[in-house]
C-alpha cells in the first residue's frame, strides 16, 4: 500500500476544501480548518497515486482561481 498525504495553505483552503470535496473516493481523508487543506490517501500502484496527485493538484488549481476571480467580482 502507498500512502501520501498532501498539505496546501492558504486563505482559500476552506473553499477550496469545499470545492474539491466531491471527488473524493473512499480511500480519501479531507481535513480543512483555517488556512491549511490537508488530503490523505492511499493506493495500491504509483501509476493510480500518480493520477490522483495529477488530478487533485488540477481540481485545487482551478478552485483557487474560481475563489479569487469571485473575489474580485
Amino acid at each position: 500500500m502507498i500512502r501520501a498525504r498532501l498539505v496546501f495553505r492558504g486563505r482559500e483552503a476552506e473553499a477550496v476544501a469545499k470545492a474539491v470535496e466531491p471527488d473524493n473516493l473512499p480511500n480519501m481523508i479531507l481535513e480543512s480548518g483555517g488556512e491549511k487543506l490537508s488530503l490523505q490517501f492511499s493506493t495500491e500502484k504509483i501509476g493510480t497515486l500518480l493520477s490522483t496527485v495529477d488530478d487533485l493538484l488540477m481540481n485545487i488549481k482551478i478552485a483557487e482561481e474560481t475563489v479569487k476571480i469571485t473575489e474580485e467580482r
